[in-house]
């Protein structure tokens, strides 16, 4: 049951986050960077990746039922989930394999690219279909756009979420109340 409540606390964490989401110039508006991966990493190095996803699953349950007209409707609750999902899942099952510190820097930056990787494939193949952009158009921002957001944007998570986890940890596993997971 203390499982659940701190994901739930982290999911709304990750909801409350998204509050705080602006553009990186010079890329387009559309394009936001929020916080709100980093609950959700946070979970993942803590308790494991599948709780990493159920914040993410959380904060998208929270996002469509009192934020979806203001993140882009069902299609960006979708693509901002579908981002959060790639980005811990990777980050989490590697941090599995090498539980050390080099292992969690490695373990974000195959998340970031695992999830720069399935958010252009992802953009190219549903975008056209979502907002009638055609094709050409949206493989045309692929390296102008949403390669450089989506490493940029996954970066500035795992830098936030490396040094915060690194403080918190001890406060953490308190929290958590099992020592195996030290």
């Amino acid at each position: 049951m203390r499982r659940f409540t701190q994901v739930a606390v982290l999911g709304a964490v990750a909801f409350a986050f998204m509050y705080f989401d602006f553009p990186i110039p010079p890329f387009p508006t559309f394009l936001k960077y929020d916080p709100s991966e980093v609950p959700a990493l946070i979970a993942t190095f803590a308790l494991g990746p599948g709780f990493g996803v159920a914040v993410e699953a959380v904060k998208a349950v929270l996002i469509s039922m009192l934020r979806s007209g203001t993140v882009g409707g069902p299609f960006g609750i979708f693509m901002n989930f579908l981002a959060g999902v790639t980005l811990v899942g990777v980050a989490g099952a590697y941090y599995l394999i090498e539980h050390t510190k080099a292992g969690a820097i490695r373990s974000l930056v195959f998340g970031v690219l695992a999830m720069t990787g399935v958010m252009i494939v992802a953009n190219i193949a549903l975008t056209p279909i979502f907002f009638g952009i055609p094709r050409d158009q949206v493989i045309a921002l692929v390296l102008p756009a949403l390669l450089p957001f989506n490493l940029l944007k996954g970066a500035i998570s795992s830098l936030i979420t490396y040094y915060v986890y690194k403080r918190i940890r001890v406060y953490l596993y308190e929290w958590i109340g099992d020592r195996t997971a030290w």
